[in-house]
């Protein structure tokens, strides 16, 4: 982790090589997915299948392509009733602020007697990829997939790695909750390729939407034009703005809320008192001993993290900017 302060004399010189280090993926990331995406368009279900034996360690054959709705439904059953009221309140605050969005269809006749309108029409079919690998994401799927069925799009598939053939439970429960149509059991690479167009039993979409790691972007990139996507995004990063009157332990606890997810990871704290960063920094070391994602976040932190003091919070505005 990085320590800074703006009194330092060399504050400027050491915060903008933190600010530029963009962390970038390997350039080896770019060539390996367009030898994936080929394979996917050549040998279709069989390149799905021999990388999935390769990366995920099972095969598809013997584990099934896709986990039956029945599934989902049982998953989202079992669940502790504590948390399935948590999905489900989740589920209808994200439904309820995407129904507010709906663009109106319009239609006029203007001063020349010209009839003009809009209308807006749900794609056919939409892909979303849920994170399988390092942890579950249940509240992305909850996001990516109930924007889908507000807007109305007829068939959503959705693609998750299952390491060893396993998923988590609460993932299959949150494809029932968000009504997802079909959930297959690959990732990487080679489901984007697949989404894209089309692996034998998996048919092509129009859009695929979802987090992922520097495969999963890279695909997403390379197959842009073929599908809509919805970014292409870059590292996880977080910047948290807080004074002595916050708890160091919810601070910490938000920093880490992102460098759990890949080593390249970055999360930066801004403060104006320089003991609250050291609980800040105390905390965060506490939490990591208990975080599942220990090995990962701990690299994540120690490379990328930074804690910068500042004379005043209004300081740390145009710094964070």
């Amino acid at each position: 982790m990085i320590r800074l302060s703006t009194s330092d004399a060399d504050f400027a010189t050491r915060f903008t090589a933190l600010v530029q280090d963009r962390r970038e993926s390997d350039a080896g990331v770019t060539q390996d997915v367009a030898a994936i995406i080929a394979s996917v368009r050549r040998d279709a279900e069989t390149a799905v299948r021999d990388l999935t034996q390769k990366h995920d360690r099972h095969d598809l054959e013997a584990t099934g392509w896709q986990i039956d709705a029945a599934d989902c439904k049982a998953a989202f059953d079992a669940l502790d009733p504590e948390l399935r009221t948590a999905l489900e309140l989740a589920a209808t605050r994200i439904r309820a602020y995407h129904e507010k969005q709906r663009p109106l269809d319009s239609d006029s006749v203007d001063s020349a007697g010209v009839r003009l309108g809009a209308r807006w029409l749900p794609v056919d079919a939409a892909g979303i990829y849920v994170p399988g690998g390092r942890a579950a994401y249940p509240s992305s799927l909850l996001m990516n997939a109930i924007p889908a069925k507000v807007a109305g799009v007829g068939r959503l598939a959705m693609v998750t790695p299952t390491p060893d053939g396993q998923i988590n439970p609460l993932v299959l429960a949150a494809a029932h909750l968000a009504g997802v149509d079909e959930v297959w059991r690959v990732g990487g690479a080679q489901a984007v390729a697949a989404l894209a167009y089309g692996a034998g039993r998996i048919k092509p979409v129009d859009v695929i939407t979802g987090p992922g790691n520097a495969w999963v972007a890279e695909a997403k990139r390379q197959v842009y034009g073929v599908v809509g996507i919805d970014m292409v995004a870059g590292p996880s990063e977080i910047v948290v703005v807080a004074d002595a009157l916050n708890d160091p332990e919810w601070t910490a606890a938000d920093l880490l809320s992102q460098a759990e997810h890949d080593v390249t990871t970055q999360s930066i704290l801004f403060t104006d008192d320089a003991a609250f960063a050291d609980k800040v920094a105390d905390a965060v070391d506490r939490q990591l001993r208990d975080l599942a994602t220990e090995a990962v976040a701990r690299v994540a932190w120690n490379t990328n993290g930074a804690i910068v003091v500042v004379e005043t919070l209004a300081d740390a505005i145009p710094l964070v900017d």
